[in-house]
């Protein structure tokens, strides 16, 4: 069981960072962007076939290049419709399904996966990789600097201001669409570093961005999608209970555990609320 822990937390650290700039892009643009599981895998196969340092470059370079493309796709999509934030999240979609088919069209479908370290240390009685610690600290870096991105800085004071209130942002003098372009293009940043990470640890195909979206976006409504830190510890929750899954139960049920969690969750949030607002 502690094996199955331990991987299911250096699992849920890749989910937690795509579910981490989800929750950001809800905070400062008001909308979600279903594509970010597709510029993980972008990033984590670029990297593959680059190789070396420059292949971890050229992974979250191409992953922000595709986050920019949704960015200004949601530009000019809130230029014509400014309240209608369904229409950018279909749009993500299409363009992740897009991305999946040139995935598809350039790598194939083998799955890909490096191994970078021969020694594991010995956790508890468990070979654990070293790559679990370098999830673990990317992790906690890639958390501090979005903490203080966005609450010790004035551009992520102007990042919440411009998704709360854009008129009133912008007559404030806050160039409400620059901040929202900035916000996609550090989502894709951090999707490319949770694809890298991802390629490291289990790996990645062309039609693991879907499954990471799912799981990302699962993780950020379970704890609060307006809490980038509850976002991020509810990826760490579900890729422990996917491991569990995995590691005790049948193929054709373990996959349906993990989205059965998420609906729990959810409904004994529901009824919390229910018997609180009852009360009060």
């Amino acid at each position: 069981m502690i094996d199955f822990v331990i991987l299911g937390i250096v699992v849920g650290i890749s989910y937690g960072l795509l579910a981490l700039p989800l929750s950001l892009l809800f905070i400062a643009t008001g909308t979600v962007d279903f594509a970010l599981g597709a510029y993980a895998v972008l990033a984590g196969l670029v990297c593959y076939m680059v190789g070396g340092p420059f292949g971890m470059a050229a992974g979250v370079l191409s992953a922000v290049a595709a986050a920019s493309i949704v960015g200004i796709v949601s530009r000019l999509l809130d230029h014509k419709r400014r309240t209608d934030h369904l229409t950018l999240v279909l749009a993500s979609f299409g363009f992740a399904i897009f991305l999946e088919s040139l995935v598809l069209s350039t790598f194939g479908e083998q799955p890909y996966v490096r191994h970078p370290f021969s020694d594991y240390w010995d956790l508890f009685g468990v070979r654990v990789s070293p790559q679990a610690g370098v999830n673990l600290l990317a992790a906690l870096t890639v958390l501090a600097v979005t903490f203080a991105l966005l609450y010790a800085t004035p551009i992520g004071r102007m990042m919440r201001a411009s998704a709360v209130n854009p008129r009133g942002a912008t007559l404030a003098g806050i160039p409400v669409h620059m901040m929202r372009a900035s916000t996609f293009v550090f989502a894709g940043l951090l999707a490319g570093v949770a694809g890298v990470l991802h390629l490291y640890t289990s790996g990645l195909s062309y039609s693991s961005g879907m499954h990471l979206a799912l799981s990302s976006f699962g993780a950020a409504i379970i704890f609060g999608l307006k809490s980038p830190l509850r976002a991020f510890l509810g990826g760490i929750a579900i890729g422990i209970v996917e491991s569990l899954s995995n590691g005790y139960l049948p193929s054709h049920a373990a996959t349906l555990v993990p989205l059965l969690f998420i609906f729990t969750v959810l409904i004994v949030q529901g009824t919390s609320r229910t018997l609180s607002g009852g009360r009060a």
